[in-house]
């Protein structure tokens, strides 16, 4: 029971300083002072650096208070739930490719109406995350594991609609339309019919890029967390600041601080 409950503190200490920072009235004050360089690099240290302690906190408990998954004795279910993995972690990679073009990225802050993979999901990254983590809680092996994976889930869903609120605020009805006109759950606006596929529009190499590293990963699915977790962490730590980099090249640079 206490290795479950530190985890969920951990992600507390991790979500609660990613929501903080986020917040409008404080991210305003930072930018002012800072600019918004300084901001994200404050930003990104904060975030790593909480991540770094959930990760090997889990990472070195992962088989304490061992929970059997009923799912997993169900060989259909278990195969279900491992190609909603495949997809979900698909999807996140396609979003770390692809994120500066999205209206949410570093240093773009412009609404073009939905491309690509916005017409799947206009949160590629987080939607993808939060499907991989769900079909993992499901099947987790332990009380630890199980907590991990649901905060990650938790988390994913409610910093999009965190960031959503947050760039309506700041773009104003250019970005509310862009919402309504997209969902944050794959496929949920075309069947509602707020939204069309242009199958000619989507970023088959990042799809492609994303099925091959799940594959990988599957590969290597039981080293992931050793050596307290370090392959995760610096994998997430690369991959952050790769598409923040990505982003700023693509928009040329930061903007002048006022």
């Amino acid at each position: 029971m206490q290795e479950g409950l530190l985890t969920a503190l951990l992600w507390l200490l991790f979500g609660g300083s990613h929501v903080v920072l986020s917040i409008r009235a404080i991210r305003t004050r930072m930018v002012a002072r800072l600019g918004e360089t300084g901001f994200i690099f404050v930003y990104s240290l904060v975030a790593i650096g909480t991540f770094a302690a959930l990760v090997h906190y889990v990472a070195l408990h992962r088989f304490a208070e061992p929970q059997a998954s009923l799912l997993v004795t169900i060989p259909p279910v278990r195969g279900a739930l491992i190609a909603l993995s495949v997809i979900g972690f698909s999807l996140f990679v396609a979003a770390v490719l692809v994120y500066p073009r999205l209206p949410m990225a570093t240093f773009r802050h412009r609404v073009m109406p939905a491309r690509g993979i916005q017409q799947l999901t206009r949160h590629p990254f987080f939607s993808g995350i939060a499907i991989w983590a769900a079909s993992h809680a499901l099947l987790a092996p332990s009380r630890v594991t199980f907590v991990f994976f649901i905060g990650v889930v938790v988390l994913s869903f409610v910093g999009g609609m965190h960031q959503d609120r947050r760039l309506i605020a700041e773009l104003g009805e250019p970005y509310r339309t862009y919402v309504a006109s997209t969902s944050f759950w794959p496929f949920v606006a075309v069947i509602t019919k707020r939204q069309t596929i242009n199958w000619r529009e989507q970023p088959w190499f990042a799809y492609g890029v994303g099925i091959g590293a799940s594959l990988g990963l599957y590969e290597v699915h039981d080293d992931i967390f050793n050596r307290g977790g370090a392959y995760v962490i610096a994998a997430v730590t690369v991959g952050s600041i790769l598409a923040i980099l990505n982003s700023r090249v693509r928009a040329g640079g930061p903007r002048k601080e006022s």
